[in-house]
């Protein structure tokens, strides 16, 4: 008896079901986060990668990824306006949307020593971002991995997210690596 035919519909079965549960995690995501926040992701996304292009205009846009990761925590890089990406529209819709609200929350504390008020930034961890990230988490290593990171640390320095991330060995054809590394660049 021959078994390709069972073995080739076994295969087409085993990847679709996969390809299905990966549009899943997205629309799941997607539901979470809320359509205005995934708008602006979306187009947080796209300025990253036309940045990508133009700066790294012979690599292929995974290896722009990583080469951007790279020079962004090399000490030797002294350009670094190459390394901002977002237009004009996008950082006003990014404000806007809420999004940058469901990222971030700004505080004001005081300096005893300047005897003034200062403003910090600390990362939402309760903002439905992390409820999104939380939702999928268990589908993928990196992000399981990711997600509890950020939890405990917020916001990282790049060195440590950069190193880190890049460990974990990102596809940057996964739609979910791709909007974490340029979460992170969009402080």
């Amino acid at each position: 008896m021959d078994f390709k035919p069972y073995l080739a519909f076994f295969l087409f079965v085993l990847f679709g079901c996969s390809s299905n549960q990966k549009q899943e995690e997205i629309i799941v995501f997607e539901y979470i986060l809320g359509e205005s926040n995934t708008k602006s992701l979306d187009l947080l996304v796209s300025d990253f990668e036309l940045n990508l292009k133009k700066i790294y205009p012979k690599l292929s846009l995974t290896e722009a990824y990583k080469q951007y990761m790279k020079d962004i925590v090399n000490p030797k890089i002294k350009d670094w306006d190459k390394f901002y990406f977002k237009s004009e529209k996008t950082r006003n819709l990014f404000k806007e949307s809420g999004f940058y609200d469901e990222l971030y929350i700004n505080n004001k504390s005081f300096d005893l020593l300047a005897k003034d008020s200062i403003n910090t930034i600390e990362f939402n961890s309760i903002g439905k971002y992390m409820h999104a990230l939380y939702s999928i988490k268990d589908s993928d290593s990196l992000i399981n991995k990711y997600y509890n990171r950020k939890e405990a640390v917020g916001i990282m320095q790049n060195k440590l997210f950069v190193n880190g991330f890049l460990s974990f060995e990102p596809n940057f054809n996964n739609y979910f690596h791709k909007r974490i590394a340029v979460i992170e660049f969009s402080f």
